[in-house]
């Protein structure tokens, strides 16, 4: 599933970056520890599906996914990979229906927040142009995605049908419209979603999916830190 990916360079220096639906707006610098919406973030697109639109401005992400999927995907820099917490706003003004996610052609969401841990030895050789696809297919990496939406109560684990052994659903939110903040204990949330410690925080992603319902998405993401 996973098969073109731009990098952030290959956008400016082609102009792709419109056409897969990122925008860049700049803003003042925000505080320590916050993971900046700017240039470092890259998109990447799946064969035969329509990619979403994202607008980054510095401390928010919009997203508008109207029958599409698409992940906007940013390594974290060495700084930031001890980090054991996470916390963001996120808002959904308009929200695909209930979905099953263990379903491939199924599993629309309104927002997936991933946080991607690798081992300190595989972690030193991820650096800034390493692709979100060379990251999930890589052994040593698993990949928490906090999701707002699927068909299960809030705290249910559901394996990606895509990578079930690397890739999991953490249900944040059900299928609906509203706006919260959320902090979470990346620590203690590994071990329960994949029975092993949570190692070094080498990227964080954004997605939303759109294609099966298809439903329009209409979200904004805010706020994000890792401490």
């Amino acid at each position: 599933m996973l098969n073109v990916t731009f990098t952030r360079r290959q956008a400016l220096a082609t102009g792709v970056g419109a056409a897969l639906g990122a925008t860049l707006i700049t803003a003042p610098p925000a505080a320590a520890n916050t993971v900046l919406f700017d240039s470092a973030w890259d998109h990447l697109t799946f064969r035969r599906l329509t990619p979403n639109r994202f607008e980054l401005r510095q401390s928010s992400l919009s997203v508008i996914a109207d029958g599409s999927s698409s992940i906007l995907y940013r390594i974290l820099p060495d700084e930031m990979r001890a980090a054991t917490r996470a916390s963001w706003s996120w808002h959904v003004e308009s929200s695909v229906p209930p979905s099953d996610l263990s379903q491939i052609g199924n599993d629309d969401r309104n927002l997936g927040m991933f946080f991607v841990s690798m081992s300190a030895a595989a972690a030193a050789r991820v650096g800034p142009d390493t692709s979100i696809r060379r990251l999930m297919t890589n052994r040593s990496a698993q990949v928490l995605m906090y999701t707002w939406g699927g068909n299960l109560p809030t705290g249910s684990v559901v394996p990606s049908p895509h990578a079930p052994d690397r890739l999991r659903n953490l249900i944040a939110r059900p299928a609906q419209t509203g706006r919260f903040s959320e902090s979470v204990d990346l620590a203690q949330d590994f071990p329960r979603v994949f029975g092993a410690s949570l190692d070094r925080l080498v990227a964080v992603a954004v997605s939303s999916n759109s294609e099966n319902t298809p439903a329009r998405v209409v979200a904004q993401v805010s706020d994000l830190r890792v401490t």
